[in-house]
């Protein structure tokens, strides 16, 4: 705006604040510093929720990227699991269960106790096997009993003992075990041809 024209609204001002009587003077000014204060005070709240709605989309934003980085570190560490079980597979891949069930009972003493190692089912997920066994011991010691399974399950080998039914006996004034875990044997198979699946 150029000087005459402000020159002009400020006359036309004065003039309509000449004609006005002490108390519309005293209500116009009154007015006019409320509808200041009233657009100062828009602006402001304006400018906080402005502000409030930015920090929370920052807040949302760091709670997603907490998320994120808790996932990846998640994936990280199954990654690694992964791989270390497959190369546990691996490394036993031409040794069966039965053989492996013979070898952990010498190491334990418990050889005679051994009665059998029988195959079950066998099943396959992707390019894992599951063959599960059930492994029958007789006239078997607590003791003797733990230090097998202690040597079944620190060996390495790649297996999970899913079940153990295990009944008392006495023989002889002697109390013993009879029991039969139902084993999981794991190897890495080929994966199935598109539209099959099921054992081999």
């Amino acid at each position: 705006m150029n000087a005459p024209f402000l020159e002009g609204l400020r006359a036309r001002f004065n003039d309509l604040v000449a004609t006005m009587s002490e108390r519309d003077r005293s209500l116009f000014v009154g007015l006019s510093v409320f509808l200041v204060l009233a657009s100062l005070g828009g602006v402001t709240w304006l400018g906080r929720a402005q502000v409030a709605d930015a920090r929370s989309r920052v807040s949302a934003r760091r709670a997603a990227l907490v998320q994120i980085e808790a996932l990846a570190a998640e994936h990280a560490a199954a990654s690694r699991e992964a791989a270390s079980i497959e190369e546990r597979i691996k490394a036993r891949a031409g040794e069966d269960l039965p053989a492996f069930m013979e070898k952990a009972a010498q190491r334990a003493g418990v050889a005679t106790s051994l009665a059998s190692v029988r195959e079950r089912e066998v099943s396959n997920e992707g390019t894992l096997q599951d063959k599960r066994y059930a492994v029958e011991l007789k006239q078997i010691g607590t003791q003797p009993f733990a230090e097998f399974l202690h040597a079944v399950e620190t060996d390495g080998y790649p297996l999970k003992v899913r079940t153990a039914r295990i009944r008392t006996t006495a023989a002889g004034g002697v109390k013993s075990l009879n029991a039969t875990l139902e084993v999981s044997a794991f190897r890495l198979v080929d994966a199935p041809a598109a539209g099959k699946g099921g054992a081999p």
